[in-house]
């Protein structure tokens, strides 16, 4: 069982613009990397509210649906979900008693976003893979892919890192 981190950024360390849009990410579409192995080994996907919604938007404008059908999906939220695709159930409770359950639970877990989740599973030590892809585009403003914080440094080991197509790379990390 793993809880991983799977996720992308702009050279300049943002994963979405200044509006959350993620539209530039759309002409590296066609990089393969490697998202249908990742996804088939996961059975449970972990997000906050504003990634869900962002989500549902996409899939209802793209005519794709929900992406991760056939999935288990926890979204953490204080609000009702309303009409939520199979799967899904909002998590109202805190995140280590959200590690924890996973932890208790078969299968693999993937921390979707946004970057203030994946920050507090790997302030919590929570995080064992951070598969980062760095898109070269500057954005040079936008949602950074960590919020600040006034913790101290937490180190992670890089275990691989590959050159992907049209100048992406692929960073795989664990903890330090």
């Amino acid at each position: 069982m793993t809880i991983q981190g799977y996720m992308a950024a702009s050279l300049d360390g943002y994963i979405a613009d200044r509006d959350g849009g993620i539209g530039w990410l759309a002409p590296f579409d066609e990089v393969d990397a490697g998202y249908a192995g990742f996804i088939a080994g996961i059975d449970t996907v972990v997000m906050g509210r504003t990634t869900y919604d962002q989500v549902l938007l996409m899939g209802r404008e793209s005519g794709a649906g929900w992406f991760y059908e056939g999935k288990r999906a926890l979204i953490l939220t204080s609000r009702p979900l309303g009409d939520a695709p199979a799967g899904v159930s909002a998590w109202t409770d805190d995140v280590p008693r959200l590690i924890a359950h996973l932890r208790a639970r078969e299968g693999n877990s993937w921390i979707v976003g946004g970057a203030a989740l994946q920050a507090a599973f790997i302030e919590a030590g929570a995080l064992d893979r951070l598969d980062l892809f760095i898109i070269p585009v500057l954005l040079g403003d936008g949602v950074p892919l960590f919020p600040k914080s006034d913790r101290p440094p937490r180190s992670l080991a890089l275990e691989s890192s590959a050159a992907l197509g049209k100048g992406m790379v692929h960073l795989a990390y664990r903890p330090g």
